[in-house]
């Protein structure tokens, strides 16, 4: 970097900073288990700082001549050191050795002479799913502070608000910088004054306190959103981005100036809410900024987060992954084309080690990627970890996420909620300026929320912090969340991907697998696989856990078949699906069981055309070498499914096998003896066949019931556990029941498909389905 060295002879620095600074450090001490004045406090400091000073000189930050002076210093302060004298002693010898340090980090060429954009503000304490959903902020009351300047960050505790009487009284969240360093992006939820007529309190406890008065009303026309604006840096002058009455936040500054951001525009709600806590789903979205189109760019089922961008140009976000398992679990990192296309999981769809892993960004000069290791059921926050996207695979053994590729750089921070870890102090919004050296918010306290049950905001300011462990305070204001730490400066512009159009597909899109036996964990030999199904997931209309129940699975979604293709003797598939629609896929035998089934979501953008290698192929799988059979025709239609799949309904698809097959044994018998009831009589919330089967039938969801927690393995999903198909072929039965190919083919459908009763959240639409009537097939969405 060959920029010069400056450190003061003397500290030079204000007074009130001084005050703070070695405070801090005292409060580090203690926070590590240890006081100040202790000789383990001092030769830790010295161990760090001998790490800082090796890699500021290999990375070049300053001439050889200058490190050589430096190193001089360095050599003269330890040499001083009286290790056999008081804990005085050491106390103050830790502050020498601590100030030299400082003095050294912040004359990092990185940081050096940068101003410092931040966010100041309150969050709402409950789980990160409140955070970026204006009516909390408006519940609880929740406002201030702005978009603040450290004009001289670690010189002076000087803050600067950029946003003061540019906005009304409101909450701020989400700050993000241009790649020219002239515009910084927000969001804005205006929060009026009022007489809420209710015990205020920044956590979940206000929405506990009982209803919420009308004018705070969730489903009312004004509830409160939050909005994205653009500062300009230099002329101080405020744009308004977005309008309406959905939450816009997340903003991600494209290099040609487009913004990816997330939105609950997209529609529906979380699958596991309270009834107190109404919560949209939010997803990718995007902003042009020549023509202010905005556009839906992700039509995943749950929500997202935190979006940035990759070195490669590509997306990188978290994803919440939870079809047919855990709700407090998977949130992953994934990837996709800044036009949506392509979307993928990079690291975290199958571990429960980390519960959640928030705010990835790309290390500058690298591949690796820095992220926070949170918790589900509270606000973002965590500790600081290091991917390699290269060292990503999955154990083939367990089939989860190996943890080879990660560095965890604060290993005094426990990865939190998982299983059930709170330890104190917590990082939260890491901006890397290289490998080595980062800004970050920390904390002290465990990360604030309902699962921690930490009900006040612990302040975390803005630190610099380097992977040797070296934690350096530039400002913080007690009961505030000082979060998103940006240097003001130019930075360089990721590569560029070009966005296909492919209008002539209309409102479709292609799919090419490959291989569908290309798999983590091999097929059963046994089982040749001759079809591929396609399933819709619908996005939850209601916002209540369980609240219509759709079948025995907990928080299950709805979904509907939209039809199978055939899979080609080697294995591969080429087909058209409808776009823009929440889609999971199944690889089915010659008895129509699947054997092989996704519990996540894909879809495809109109006119894409994607390719996959296999039905979950490990990490860095390559592309066969040899023309596959499928692409040698026209790709193939879906072939529809039976009458109560699409979507789906017990009363139409299988009770009508079971009042032909079983209703004269296992109709309305009396006694003790009698045999279980299978008929379509109502017993609420379903019927009783449905009810009445539930001991026979396996699935998977978020509950002790599961098939499996974290990973679908072959020939284990519906139709292959569920011990009906065992009962149907005992001796009692196997003579008196005789199924058709269709019917068989029938119940295992619905098995797979993780045996829904209903197939649609709207409570009139199940009351018809409940009598047998029809219900009109999903919407595009």
């Amino acid at each position: 970097m060959g920029a010069v060295l400056h450190l003061p002879e003397e500290p030079g620095e204000e007074p009130d900073l001084r005050k703070a600074v070695e405070e801090d450090w005292l409060r580090q001490e203690k926070w590590r288990g240890r006081a100040a004045d202790s000789r383990e406090a001092l030769e830790a400091a010295l161990h760090r700082g001998q790490k800082l000073m090796e890699a500021m000189h290999n990375q070049g930050c300053f001439p050889e001549s200058d490190y050589q002076h430096l190193l001089k210093k360095w050599r003269s302060l330890q040499a001083t050191i009286d290790w056999g004298g008081t804990p005085e002693k050491w106390q103050e010898e830790y502050f020498q050795v601590r100030w030299f340090l400082r003095r050294v980090a912040l004359a990092n060429p990185l940081l050096q002479g940068r101003p410092i954009v931040f966010l100041k503000t309150r969050r709402f304490l409950c789980q990160m799913l409140h955070e970026y959903v204006g009516y909390f902020y408006n519940a609880a009351d929740l406002t201030g502070e702005g978009v603040f300047l450290l004009p001289r960050p670690g010189r002076s505790l000087e803050a600067i608000c950029l946003t003061r009487d540019k906005l009304p009284r409101g909450a701020y969240q989400t700050l993000a910088l241009s790649y020219d360093g002239n515009t910084a992006y927000f969001a804005f939820a205006p929060i009026p004054e009022g007489d809420r007529k209710r015990r205020l309190a920044p956590d979940w406890s206000v929405l506990t306190a009982g209803p919420m008065p009308p004018e705070f009303d969730f489903f009312g026309p004004g509830r409160t959103t939050f909005k994205l604006y653009a500062l300009d840096l230099i002329t101080g002058s405020l744009r308004q981005l977005t309008e309406g009455g959905e939450d816009d936040t997340n903003p991600c500054p494209l290099p040609n100036g487009d913004l990816v951001f997330i939105s609950s525009r997209r529609g529906g709600f979380c699958r596991c809410n309270n009834p107190w806590e109404p919560i949209p789903t939010y997803t990718l979205h995007r902003l042009d900024a020549n023509s202010g189109e905005l556009k839906t760019i992700s039509f995943h089922e749950t929500n997202e987060w935190h979006p940035s961008v990759l070195w490669d140009g590509r997306i990188i976000y978290s994803r919440w992954d939870y079809v047919d398992r855990s709700a407090a679990n998977f949130h992953g990192l994934w990837t996709t084309n800044p036009d949506g296309t392509n979307p993928r999981s990079m690291f975290g769809n199958y571990t429960m080690r980390i519960s959640a892993c928030y705010q990835p960004r790309t290390v500058p000069g690298s591949h690796k990627i820095a992220f926070i290791a949170g918790a589900h059921h509270a606000v973002v926050g965590g500790s600081l970890v290091l991917l390699d996207p290269d060292k990503v695979e999955l154990d083939p053994v367990t089939g989860e996420d190996r943890f080879g590729c990660l560095e965890v750089l604060t290993p005094e921070i426990a990865f939190p909620e998982a299983p059930d870890q709170w330890s104190p102090g917590h990082v939260v919004s890491p901006w890397p300026l290289s490998e080595d050296f980062y800004l970050i918010g920390f904390g002290y306290e465990p990360v604030p929320g309902m699962g921690s049950g930490v009900r006040r905001e612990s302040g975390p300011g803005i630190y610099y912090f380097d992977r040797f462990g070296n934690l350096e305070l530039l400002y913080r204001d007690p009961g505030l969340a000082c979060l998103d730490p940006i240097p003001v400066a130019p930075r360089a512009v990721p590569a560029s991907i070009e966005e296909g159009k492919h209008e002539e597909l209309g409102d479709e899109a292609e799919l090419m697998v490959y291989d569908v036996r290309r798999s983590l964990y091999p097929l059963p030999p046994d089982r040749a696989i001759k079809e591929l199904r396609v399933f819709q997931l619908l996005p939850k209309a209601t916002h209540t856990v369980n609240d219509p129940r759709i079948g025995h699975a907990s928080a299950e979604n709805v979904r509907a078949y939209l039809g199978s293709v055939r899979v080609e003797a080697d294995g591969s598939a080429y087909f058209r699906v409808p776009a823009e629609r929440p889609l999971y896929f199944q690889i089915v035998d010659e008895r129509g069981h699947a054997v092989q089934g996704m519990r996540s979501a894909t879809y495809l953008q109109r006119g894409e055309r994607r390719a996959c290698i296999g039905c979950h192929e490990p990490p860095g799988s390559s592309v066969p070498l040899r023309e596959s059979l499928a692409v040698r025709r026209p790709p193939s239609r879906l072939e529809p499914g039976p009458d109560g799949t699409n979507p789906f309904s017990f009363v139409r698809l299988v009770q009508p096998i079971l009042d032909r097959r079983c209703a004269s044994c296992h109709g309305e018998h009396q006694g003790r003896d009698a045999l279980p009831a299978l008929t379509a009589q109502p017993a609420a919330p379903f019927n009783v066949a449905y009810q009445n089967l539930r001991p026979y039938l396996r699935w998977y969801e978020w509950g002790g019931a599961t098939i499996s927690e974290i990973v679908t393995q072959p020939g284990r999903l519906g139709a292959d556990e569920s011990i009906l198909w065992r009962v149907l072929a005992d001796e009692n039965h196997r003579q008196a029941v005789r199924l058709t190919e269709s019917e068989r083919r029938s119940l295992a459908l619905w098995m797979d498909a993780n045996v829904p009763f209903y197939g649609t959240y709207d409570r009139q639409d199940q009351r018809r389905q409940l009598a047998g009537e029809s219900v009109p097939p999903p919407s595009l969405h």
